[in-house]
């Protein structure tokens, strides 16, 4: 009888189904009241746009949980030609997931055009109903890797079938450090919105969104006997 230990690992590739777009509202100004002001109106204009989208059904869900209000202070130049002044900023942060891509385009070339916003990144991911059905489904992909494995090695060795003593996640083998998990999802987003551009139905130049597929990856390593 041998012993036979052997890795499982699978990688399945899905089509995104979430967009998550991360804005950010940051105006700056000499007039503390008046930049405090303004950034208030973009940013309620921004989440009234928001709120939109999501009873439309273009958008599952936003928050907006970050604000900021400081100074800037500039130091006058070394040759004395510029005294140093302060200057007030405010800064808020948006984030809006969408399940409607061409949507998300449409808005992301909108706020492109709005003075103020910042357009941070998109996300890109399954929804969690998926989410957790793929995740399974590379699990158990991932045994079955092990035991074609470990079956493999049987016959290369004149065996008789292998029987299976014990499977681990990854960080769960007894003497093994870190943390367990039968899997991960990486998410293959750009963060450049600039590759393309192309005209909608209205004439309008709006942003062609491609995203990477996301990867689900499962490993586990198992212990057999044959």
């Amino acid at each position: 009888m041998a012993d036979i230990v052997v890795s499982g690992t699978v990688t399945h590739r899905h089509h995104a189904e979430r967009g998550l777009l991360r804005l950010a509202v940051e105006l700056e100004g000499d007039d503390r009241a008046a930049v405090v002001d303004e950034g208030i109106a973009v940013h309620n204009r921004v989440t009234e746009q928001a709120t939109v989208l999501r009873r439309q059904g273009a958008a599952t869900w936003w928050t907006a949980r970050s604000v900021s209000v400081g100074l800037v202070t500039e130091p006058a130049s070394p040759d004395g030609s510029r005294a140093s002044s302060v200057r007030y900023r405010t800064r808020s942060t948006i984030e809006v997931r969408f399940q409607d891509f061409a949507a998300l385009a449409d808005w992301v070339g909108e706020l492109a055009h709005v003075e103020g916003v910042s357009i941070d990144g998109i996300e890109w991911s399954l929804g969690h109903a998926r989410r957790a059905e793929v995740e399974q489904d590379a699990r158990l992909a991932a045994v079955a890797d092990a035991v074609a494995r470990a079956s493999d090695y049987a016959d290369a060795l004149g065996l008789g079938s292998p029987v299976l003593q014990a499977v681990y996640e990854p960080g769960l083998r007894p003497g093994e450090g870190g943390s367990g998990g039968a899997g991960h999802l990486g998410f293959g987003s750009s963060r450049s919105l600039m590759a393309a551009s192309m005209l909608d139905d209205g004439g309008s130049v709006v942003y062609d969104l491609h995203p990477a597929d996301i990867e689900v990856t499962a490993t586990i390593s198992a212990d057999f006997t044959a």
